[in-house]
């Protein structure tokens, strides 16, 4: 990344910087949604109706340990934090420089640790979410506690999704939630979270949130274990 490439980015994290704990302006579901869509250096990749309805569900369920897998600018991580216990466990697994997203990078490390609660136990894991080593950094991260909510929204692939599921469900507790993003059909042979979601939805109680079948990106996938 050039200078002045890196300069713009920071620059965008600034709003961010000085409003991610203002409790007066951000103490809505509907302002933190409204902060993670439109504020440059976060901007979360959502359809605005369809994170407006998951991020209710996650209100209620209030996770007390959860694992992100694609974090990228950190915009809905940042909503999951703020909407998820006060001392919870939260987990971001990102991948630099990945096909889907392109991970965060150093710089953003401290902008994320701004977007956790002052109690929450706060663990970034920069790496390959398929490998084994990710793996055990979240189950050392979780301490013995199980996950509350998995949301899988990394590798698109088929297979990449398939084993991201194989990989960390049997780390969600009985009650918990596994969601994936990006449901409806997105064009290109590299795209599998359909295929994938649609072969497994059926073995669970479920729900899709989905604005748009034609959208071509977008909707959510939720699986109640």
């Amino acid at each position: 990344m050039s200078l002045v490439k890196k300069v713009r980015a920071v620059a965008s994290l600034v709003p961010f910087w000085f409003k991610a704990n203002s409790n007066g302006t951000l103490s809505t579901t509907e302002s933190l949604l409204s902060f993670a869509l439109n504020c440059p250096g976060i901007h979360s990749m959502q359809v605005k109706s369809e994170f407006l309805e998951f991020a209710s569900i996650v209100k209620r369920q209030k996770p007390k340990a959860f694992l992100e897998i694609g974090t990228r600018n950190g915009g809905t991580f940042f909503v999951l934090c703020r909407l998820s216990d006060p001392q919870a466990i939260v987990i971001s697994l990102d991948l630099p420089g990945g096909q889907f997203g392109g991970g965060y990078t150093p710089f953003q490390v401290p902008v994320l640790w701004r977007m956790k609660k002052p109690g929450q136990q706060l663990h970034l894991l920069r790496t390959d979410s398929h490998s084994a080593e990710a793996k055990l950094r979240t189950e050392q991260a979780l301490n013995g506690s199980q996950l509350d909510l998995l949301f899988i929204d990394g590798d698109h692939t088929y297979d990449g999704v398939k084993k991201d599921f194989e990989m960390y469900s049997p780390l969600v507790k009985t009650g918990g939630l596994v969601v994936f993003h990006d449901i409806v059909d997105i064009p290109g042979p590299e795209f599998g979270v359909q295929r994938f979601w649609n072969e497994i939805k059926c073995g669970y109680q479920h729900q899709e949130i989905i604005e748009n079948p034609k959208q071509g990106w977008g909707g959510i996938g939720v699986l109640h274990f």
